[in-house]
């Protein structure tokens, strides 16, 4: 589902929007919506890294703690 939407841009955004949507062939929404989507879906992204980072943090510190005692793993059996 789609809903209109107005907005209001700096005039030197919209001079850029025009200059790539002429390069580009692609209606001015499209550029909008794409970028849109691309800017959310990192921050989106970014988020869920976060909340991981934090959902694993105990065990994170727990594997680095132990190899800051013991060493890596198969640290011996390495060919380099």
């Amino acid at each position: 589902m789609t809903r209109k939407m107005t907005i209001t841009l700096e005039e030197e955004l919209l001079t850029s929007l025009d200059n790539e949507a002429l390069k580009s062939g692609k209606k001015k929404t499209q550029i909008i919506r794409e970028a849109l989507n691309l800017y959310l879906n990192i921050s989106s992204k970014g988020e869920k890294i976060k909340a991981w980072e934090e959902e694993n943090k105990k065990a994170i510190d727990s594997y680095n703690k132990m190899v800051e005692e013991d060493g890596l793993i198969l640290k011996s059996s390495r060919m380099f």
